[in-house]
């Protein structure tokens, strides 16, 4: 009995003493290279317990509480001792540990434990060894300046603007000149007339950081020219970590108005999907366009399927919102699984958003003619608006990652993303495009919702093989589903006059056609790239040489079908626009045919199309005298794209890339590097530029064409940039730039068009040239010691000049209204300039954490006309402030305030001194209050 209980109690000894360990997790790097070390040796000094590095260059020990010193060593590296480390019960002690290369000093060094960097300073230090030149803005970072996508956090990096508040632009260039990936692999956009990937689908608590690389280098995908945006998902954490947030924001333009503008929708719009409420019958949809059933010949099939949609509201209603809301929650651990090391992650974000603007302008113009100096008399219809916007935006993240052994680990990944926008819009003004002194008024009316769906997964792996000098193997394999679809989009326009006695006449004109639109894009992509990095030592340098390989695949399909209603009856109505759609009044009532529904196929809007992409590269990295280290290398890409119509249209591009890279670095000491670079990268049409598209917009009022013969764009790149760091977490660097386009691709009217037909085409220009500087700063105000340090300024500033070439017929039509115009002009959607500055104040002693953060673009063009000016976006100045208060170890509470400025969005032409509004609205400011429960 006695040995019984002295067995039970020594067992429960042991649980309590293994309760009562803490963990040490140590990080080794080379302190040159800021790379991590594989397999160096981490032991208790003076004693046996100990480890070696993983394939991360991490190491784990378990420890009772107490102080140890600690002793790493790694052949051809100085033996380093920690002294005075502290190990606490059921806590993980943070340290990183950076060896210098036996050449430098033999003798072992003793230095103070010390916590590991915050991830801002972290890739700090990467960027500062890294042989590519990038920028970037990590997961704390997110934080302090209160941003909840991925777009706003890239409004604040060097040369980076972002369009439409989700399409990001790096030094200028946009769309086809910047790319998108996601955890290193490539991602397909989510609107079917961009190339580029609509970054607010990202929410910032499932990111751990951007990479915003601006040089190109044979191991990253070669088309590009402005930068490739990598977006890095959380990673797992080494213990147990609990968080959750929960947001409320405010607008008194959008919340608890009474006048926001709402339409029916499903039940599951609150989830960012519909539940088929806006399907297209199946008494509609059973037909195509050549069975559809004849006015004339067929009045039972006419007026089934004109009185086949249940929901037939085409004018908004009112009621208010509530404030808009958001959770976001994740959880993470690092576990063990038949005795090796798992980790995971799961996050969880939901947010619904309200924006509302009213008094709005929306204007349309004609041509000019010869001579011209206003457009006063030229101006087709003069509207106000109101517009509102109900979003939701849901994201999963789920990550695993398994370490067979300290040489090996695969990983999974899923990203799931859910979004569903409402959108409501109304316009009331006057029609002037028969006479520019009529008193004749229009409205213009549209319901859209729009929904979007990414599915993305990733079966990755790492390997280190001793055998072959340690060389390194990354391989990953991602899949990825995306859908947007617009079902039921309804568009009306209708006249009305106000008679002498005040009353309101309303009617539909002949060519004001009520329409209902249903468009549906799907798009499969799989990318496939394995990379090997085998370091060589030859002549007493060591030196790394790179290849690899990458294929991939993506097949996406385009329909769309819309319907519109003949109004033949009751065209002067009482204003009341459901009138018109009655059962009494669609269809066969009696014998007589009143209004009815047309189906308007148009077979070049429907498309299929594809891509392969194979491409290899083979680089090396290695010093190539004293303090110059040298990155050179060559990528092939063979590019297959073909586009087919169901008009018959065909497209087809066959191309074969070798893109050169060199780069030098000049490493003036630890704290200063001077940059070189020049490459050779590639443009690519996208599918919608490249299909046969003929498609119009009903706001703007013109017609937009694809081009099936679009080439790629060949563009040579060339990067200069002196950077120092002086201090922990301090930042200062000066870049130039230069680049030739040949063949770019543009989007340009069609000079014979005109008119309030106006028609553009992308088509490509011979040449273009843009250029550039871009400064940053990241400096705290004070020694180390002050309270001045608490205060930390970091701003950046772009100069971006580029021209393309006007082309001579062009060039005429211009000269037709104004002579003096010249044979240059800017190229589209490029930013002149961008201004980004932080003033930020932290106190992690009293819990404190504030910042105010300035942006601002200059103007860029987004429309090129020939009969007009061209439609310029002006600088919209950007105000925020965020302040948070940590309460416990658990608690804090955030207050933000967002577009402080109110500042006005304003699309404008000139002539002259003259200036002509195109669209005009001011989104409100906004005011948030969140608080976040964390454990760990």
């Amino acid at each position: 009995m006695k040995k019984t209980v002295f067995v039970m109690m020594l067992i429960l000894q042991t649980f309590i003493l293994h309760a009562q360990e803490g963990t040490l997790r140590a990080l080794v790097v080379d302190d040159k290279t800021g790379e991590t070390l594989i397999g160096a040796t981490v032991v208790i000094d003076s004693t046996t317990t100990g480890t070696t590095t993983d394939l991360d260059g991490r190491a784990f020990l378990n420890l009772a509480p107490g102080v140890y010193n600690l002793r790493i060593s790694y052949i051809s590296y100085q033996t380093q001792i920690i002294q005075g480390l502290t190990i606490e019960s059921n806590q993980t002690n943070d340290i990183t540990v950076r060896l210098k290369p036996a050449d430098i000093q033999l003798n072992a060094v003793t230095v103070t434990a010390k916590a590991v960097r915050n991830n801002e300073n972290a890739l700090l230090t990467m960027q500062k060894k890294s042989p590519k030149l990038f920028d970037a803005i990590t997961s704390d970072q997110f934080s302090k300046i209160g941003v909840s996508d991925a777009a706003g956090a890239l409004r604040k990096v060097t040369g980076v603007t972002i369009s439409e508040g989700k399409y990001v632009f790096v030094r200028g260039l946009g769309d086809r000149y910047s790319k998108s990936t996601l955890n290193g692999s490539e991602i397909p956009s989510l609107d079917p007339n961009k190339n580029s990937v609509q970054l607010d689908m990202f929410p910032a608590n499932l990111i751990d950081n951007i990479i915003v690389y601006k040089t190109f280098s044979p191991d990253l995908p070669g088309d590009f020219a402005g930068g490739i945006v990598d977006i890095k998902t959380k990673d797992f954490p080494n213990s147990f970590n609990f968080q959750i947030s929960v947001g409320f924001e405010y607008n008194h333009q959008a919340n608890f108005n009474d006048n926001f503008l709402v339409a029916q929708g499903s039940r599951t719009d609150f989830l960012g999907f519909d539940n088929g409420f806006r399907s297209l019958p199946r008494e509609v949809s059973k037909y195509t366009a050549e069975t559809f059933p004849d006015p004339y010949l067929d009045p039972s099939g006419i007026t089934s399927v004109s009185r086949a949609f249940k929901n037939r509201q085409f004018q908004p209603t009112h009621a208010p919102q509530f404030p808009d809301h958001k959770l976001n929650l994740s959880v993470g651990n690092a576990t063990k699984l038949f005795g090796k090391q798992l980790g995971y992650i799961f996050g969880l974000s939901y947010h619904r958003d309200f924006k509302n603007y009213f008094n709005g302008i929306q204007n349309v113009y004609e041509g000019i003619s010869a001579g011209q100096t206003t457009l006063d008399r030229d101006i087709l219809s003069a509207t106000r608006e109101q517009k509102s916007t109900d979003e939701v935006l849901m994201g999963s993240l789920l990550n695993l990652t398994y370490k067979m052994n300290d040489l090996n680990k695969i990983g999974v990944g899923i990203l799931a993303n859910q979004s569903g926008a409402s959108i409501c819009r109304y316009q009331d003004g006057y029609k002037l495009d028969t006479n520019p002194d009529s008193t004749d008024r229009l409205q213009n009316r549209g319901i859209a919702y729009t929904e979007r769906s990414f599915i993305n997964g990733q079966l990755s792996g790492d390997h280190v093989f001793n055998a072959l000098n340690k060389m390194t193997v990354h391989w990953n394999n991602s899949f990825t589903l995306s859908f947007i679809g617009q079902p039921d989009l309804r568009l009306m326009r209708n006249a009305y006059t106000i008679n002498d006695q005040g009353d309101s006449l309303f009617y539909v004109g002949n060519n004001e056609k009520p329409y209902r639109f249903f468009r549906d894009l799907k798009e499969k992509n799989y990318n496939g790239k394995i990379d090997f990095t085998l370091p060589v030592h030859t002549w007493g340098v060591s030196s790394k040489v790179k290849f690899g390989g990458a294929y991939t695949y993506k097949t996406r399909s385009f329909r769309e079908q819309a319907y519109y209603y003949s109004i033949r009856y009751n065209k002067n109505y009482n204003g009341d626009v459901s009138e018109l759609f009655t059962d009494e009044n669609l269809g066969y009532n009696g014998n007589q045919l009143r209004n009815f529904l047309i189906t308007d196929f148009a077979a070049p809007n429907n498309y299929d199309a594809n891509q392969n992409l194979l491409a290899g590269y083979l680089m090396i990295e290695s010093p190539l005298i004293e303090h110059i280290s040298l990155t050179t290398g060559v990528r092939f890409e063979k590019t297959d794209m073909s586009l087919a119509a169901f008009d018959g249209t065909k497209g087809k591009i066959n191309t074969t890339s070798l893109l050169p890279s060199l780069a030098l670095t000049y490493h003036n000491g630890e704290k200063t590097n001077v940059r070189l670079s020049a490459n050779r990268t590639l443009a690519r049409p996208s599918f919608r530029e490249f299909s046969p598209l003929a498609t119009y917009d009903f706001i703007g009022g013109y017609i937009q064409n694809g081009n099936p013969n679009l080439k790629s764009t060949t563009i040579n790149n060339f990067d200069l940039r002196w950077e120092k760091y002086p201090k922990m977490g301090e930042y200062l660097s000066i870049s130039l730039f230069y680049k030739q386009f040949f063949n770019p691709i543009e989007n340009a009217q069609i000079p014979s068009a005109g008119g309030s037909g106006s028609q553009f085409q992308y088509k490509n220009v011979e040449h273009s040239v843009l250029y550039g500087t871009e400064l940053e700063v990241r400096k705290h105000l004070g020694k180390k010691n002050s309270w001045l340090h608490h205060f930390k300024v970091a701003a950046n500033f772009s100069y971006i000049y580029a021209f393309v070439r006007v082309t001579p017929d062009e060039l005429q039509s211009i000269h037709t209204w104004n002579p003096g115009a010249s044979d240059k002009r800017a190229m589209y959607d490029q930013a002149p300039y961008t201004i980004n500055a932080n003033l930020s104040y932290q106190s992690n002693d009293q819990g404190w954490e504030s910042s105010v953060n300035f942006n601002m673009t200059g103007q860029r063009l987004i429309v090129y006309q020939i009969d007009l000016p061209s439609i310029y976006l002006q600088p919209m100045p950007d105000l925020n402030f965020n302040i948070k208060k940590t309460f416990s170890k658990h608690y804090s509470i955030r207050f933000r305030a967002k577009n402080i400025l109110n500042s006005t969005y304003s699309e404008e032409m000139n002539i002259g001194d003259n200036i002509y509004y195109t669209t005009r609205y001011q989104p409100g400011r906004s005011f948030s209050l969140s608080l976040t429960y964390k454990f760990d």
